[in-house]
């Protein structure tokens, strides 16, 4: 009986100890190795709910808490080939046996030494993390909207799997876990973003019997030091608080009741510190400096909604965005309803009025956008500028299919598409891209405009609609590269026979207009008609005509405008170069023919076209002005029309004088519609400063102009020369025109070189210098009073000129200086076959008055007396007339008494003798 009995202890013995010593060798022998790994992948892979590949040993370190060690742990990408979700050197976990004896398993205290985890996303939308699916088209507002990421991310993979609540992160939430060394890679290839986190700790801690979950961690985010820690009581309020370099986040919220719908309601709070440093994190050049605040109240149930958020960023230049608004589901971008406010200048500082194009700046713009990523509309769209403001009210839908960060470090917008007008039949159709979105650069649109007339003529009235017929355009803007270009804008209309247009536009620089291509053809059959459609005051012109053509490529630029309106035609052609130094240019301005009329209509349709830019009235004048005021008389004076406004004021036309070399020709052949006036030809040209208009050559009234006005710009601008001579006038009707009603007849003459101040007329007369000279021979005037005046009564009554009742005049010769609003001379001559008349004295109009006196003689006899000599003396606006009865004589020079043999005609006799 001892003997079986001390068999069976023995034999129990042995049994307990091969059962130890099996045990032993499952659990650390190497032989056994294999099964080890292959147990705790199986394990571990059902707790995380995707494949877990162990590399390395397993130990176990048995016990009632048994101690499970674990290297070289492998999770691999399900939708990636050859790519790691999570690779850890170092697995420790804990597991309770008595809770295993129970049926329940449970790890705990892990300890993760050396993770790397992956979460890589391609360029087609698929990811390292789910399994087989592409991300939805959703990107991360924000680093905090990152920490949110793979909790929506669990909850796909459960629905996926039809699973309950099974992921890494659900195997984490109830188990304290130290970790060290971590690495974290997130490589967003769709949107260009990556984040390298690089932690040195990051522990997550159960406390008060699992109740409570603490996180806290420290390392870096490419390259900045990076914070975080979070606190997450079960069932009350929680705190999230993190910091990357001078940028803090805090993300604070508190579940909701499960009568609420269950989620949490929280408040995102972001202050960017420096904005710059902001962009380095992003992984963005940094090209903003200035400061930026967001806060958010977001509500996660279904989906994480966005209820409001308002954000500022103020840039160091005194710029600033605002913007508020709210989103229904952030992760879709559904129901995006935002409101954008921005200011492109200090405030208070707008900048100055533009006066030219090359002054043109934004200052500034509203937005209201509601819709969804997929697809949105403008309510509103405001461009402010320091010229203009353009509201575009209905803009969209709208779509955006990306904004992605470059590979050289700018933030772009891709795929954008937007209309505008009737969804169903919009008029605008664009699509683009905007590769740097922070600078507004490298930006590219083509798009399509086809709509009614009335689109670009908003106040056409209804009744016109249809006979204006639709406009119909395509075309290219961009700014790639540098300045904004239209690189394509071609127009035609269609549908109507009131009007044509034609046009075919590119600029390769639209704020210096290099490489420009301009050709345009407009025909109005009917002027009145054309303008009684929009609404304006009918002026009968006619059809009219434009036909134009500009070129610029590089230094060179060309340019032919053809007008033509009611019987006028006019062709002007410029070839110019712009290089470095002085610029040359070239033209011919011509016409066969030109109707003063025609001028003044089109001047009075141009001010009516004013009021479609709102720079005019709608309500008609009671008439249009004529060009001149009708007169009695043949000849009118020479009148332009009235200036409202030139667009001249926008161009400094002196600099430009100043700069280049300019000779342009003018030549109208025929001038109709000013009584006298029938030609024009000159030539302006400037070079080296110095401006060169003339000779002017014109008819008027039967006489000649040879006109030439010089102006040096550089070293005397405010003094204008003027020179040149007159012919062909008619005595007779100066005579009619002065209303002396005395018949005459004979052709005047003269010379004139006089400079003054150019700033207007009345300051160029008043500071006139200079001489003149008028001359006539070979006329007569209808009188014989000259005769009695120089020969006395006797022989006047005897003499031929009383006889047939009219004077020949053999010559008038009238020498003038003019000093600064005087007007002198010594030796005034009028001169007939009998009698040389000699005046002499002075006008002075600036201090209104006159002094002359004129002797008449007979022809020849200096020395004799003047029988009736007379003066006109006193105010110039109410002379005195003087005669001097008795006469008076000339005191001969020394030894001088007798007249030439080849005496001169209308040189003083006085001065002629011998």
């Amino acid at each position: 009986m001892r003997t079986w009995l001390f068999r069976i202890i023995g034999t129990v013995a042995f049994l307990a100890f091969a059962a130890v010593a099996f045990v032993w060798l499952l659990l650390a022998a190497p032989m056994f190795s294999d099964m080890r790994r292959e147990l705790v992948e199986q394990v571990l892979s059902e707790q995380i709910n995707r494949p877990l590949l162990v590399n390395d040993d397993v130990r176990i370190a048995a016990g009632r808490i048994t101690h499970i060690y674990v290297g070289g742990v492998v999770i691999p990408s399900l939708s990636m080939e050859d790519t790691s979700l999570a690779e850890l050197n170092r697995l420790e976990l804990e597991l309770d046996i008595a809770a295993l004896a129970n049926g329940r398993l449970h790890f705990d205290n892990l300890v993760v030494d050396g993770l790397q985890a992956n979460f890589l996303t391609a360029a087609d939308g698929t990811t390292s993390w789910l399994k087989g699916h592409s991300a939805p088209n959703s990107e991360p507002e924000s680093i905090a909207a990152e920490e949110t990421l793979e909790t929506s991310i669990e909850v796909r993979e459960s629905d996926d799997e039809g699973a309950e609540n099974k992921g890494i992160l659900t195997f984490l939430s109830d188990k304290n876990v130290s970790f060290t060394s971590i690495g974290l890679n997130i490589d967003d290839q769709a949107s260009g973003f990556a984040f390298v986190f690089d932690l040195q700790s990051l522990a997550l801690e159960q406390l008060y019997g699992g109740q409570n979950t603490r996180v806290s961690g420290t390392g870096s985010v490419n390259g900045q030091g990076f914070e975080i820690e979070g606190d997450y009581p079960r069932g009350a309020p929680f705190t999230t608080h993190a910091s990357f370099g001078e940028m803090t986040v805090s993300y604070d919220g508190q579940p909701l009741a499960e009568d609420e719908g269950g989620g949490y309601r929280a408040v995102l709070e972001m202050d960017t510190g420096e904005f710059g440093d902001f962009l380095e994190v992003v992984g963005l050049d940094r090209v903003l400096e200035g400061n930026g605040q967001f806060q958010a109240e977001l509500v996660s149930q279904d989906a994480l909604k966005i209820e409001s958020f308002a954000t500022t960023i103020n840039l160091e230049d005194g710029q600033k965005l605002e913007a508020e608004g709210s989103i229904d589901d952030l992760y879709t971008a559904q129901g995006v309803d935002l409101i954008f406010d921005a200011r492109l200048h200090p405030e208070g500082q707008p900048p100055s009025a533009a006066k030219s194009f090359q002054d043109l700046k934004f200052s500034g713009f509203e937005m209201h956008m509601v819709g969804s990523l997929a697809s949105f509309e403008f309510e509103k769209l405001l461009f402010k500028t320091n010229a203009f403001d353009q509201g575009l009210d209905v803009i969209g839908p709208a779509s955006i299919e990306s904004i992605r960060r470059m590979p050289d470090g700018r933030l772009a917008m891709l795929g954008i598409a937007l209309q505008a007008g009737p969804i169903e039949e919009p008029v605008l159709k664009a699509e683009g891209e905007i590769l740097d979105l922070l600078q507004l650069q490298d930006v590219t649109f083509d798009g399509m405009l086809d709509g009614p007339a009335k689109l670009i003529l908003p106040n056409l009235d209804e009744g016109f609609v249809d006979q204006f017929g639709g406009i119909k355009a395509d075309f290219n803007i961009s700014n790639a590269g540098g300045p904004v270009s239209l690189n394509r804008f071609n127009a035609t209309n269609y549908g109507t026979d009131l009007w044509a247009l034609d046009l075919a536009l590119s600029v390769n620089e639209l704020k210096g207009l290099a490489g420009l291509d301009f050709d345009v053809k407009l025909d109005v059959n009917d002027s009145a008609q054309f303008l009684t459609a929009l609404n304006l005051q009918p002026i009968e012109i006619g059809a009219m005509a434009i036909d134009a053509e500009t070129s610029r490529q590089g230094e060179d630029f060309d340019a032919a405008i053809k007008f033509e309106a009611g019987s006028s035609d006019l062709l002007a052609a410029l070839d110019a170069r712009f290089p470095e130094g002085a610029s040359v240019v070239r033209g011919n301005i011509t016409s066969e023919r030109l109707d003063l009329n025609d001028l003044k209509n089109l001047t009075a349709v141009l001010d009516q076209l004013k009021g479609l830019v709102g720079e005019a009235s709608q309500e008609p004048e009671p008439e249009v002005q004529p060009l001149v005021l009708p007169k009695e008389t043949d000849v009118q004076p020479l009148v332009l029309p009235k200036e409202k406004g030139k667009p001249a004021d926008l161009l400094d036309v002196q600099r430009v004088l100043k700069e280049a070399d300019v000779e342009v020709q003018i030549d109208f052949k025929e001038i109709v519609g000013q009584q006298g006036v029938t030609s024009v030809s000159s030539q302006l040209s400037a070079k080296d400063g110095t401006v060169d208009f003339g000779p002017l050559q014109m008819a008027y009234g039967g006489g000649n102009f040879s006109l030439r006005a010089v102006m040096d710009l550089i070293d005397s601008p405010d003094w204008l020369s003027l020179s040149g001579s007159t012919s062909g006038w008619e005595f007779g009707e100066i005579l009619d025109e002065l209303g002396i009603g005395i018949d005459a007849y004979g052709r005047l003459s003269g010379e004139f070189n006089v400079s003054g101040s150019p700033a207007s007329g009345k300051a160029f007369v008043n500071s006139m210098r200079g001489n003149a000279s008028l001359s006539m021979s070979q006329g007569y005037i209808s009188t014989s009073l000259l005769e009695l005046a120089g020969l006395g009564i006797f022989p006047w009554l005897f003499s031929e000129e009383f006889r047939q009742g009219y004077t020949d005049i053999t010559c008038v010769v009238a020498p003038v200086d003019i000093q600064a609003g005087r007007v002198s001379s010594n030796s005034i001559v009028i001169e007939t076959g009998s009698v040389q008349l000699v005046a002499r004295g002075q006008v002075d109009w600036l201090n209104d008055s006159i002094a002359i006196r004129a002797e008449p003689r007979r022809v020849g006899k200096p020395l004799s007396r003047s029988a009736w000599p007379f003066d006109v003396t006193g105010q110039l606006s109410s002379p005195k007339f003087k005669l001097d009865v008795g006469g008076s004589r000339n005191k001969a020079p020394e030894g001088a008494d007798a007249m030439p043999v080849d005496r001169q005609h209308c040189v003083p006799d006085i001065n002629q003798l011998q």
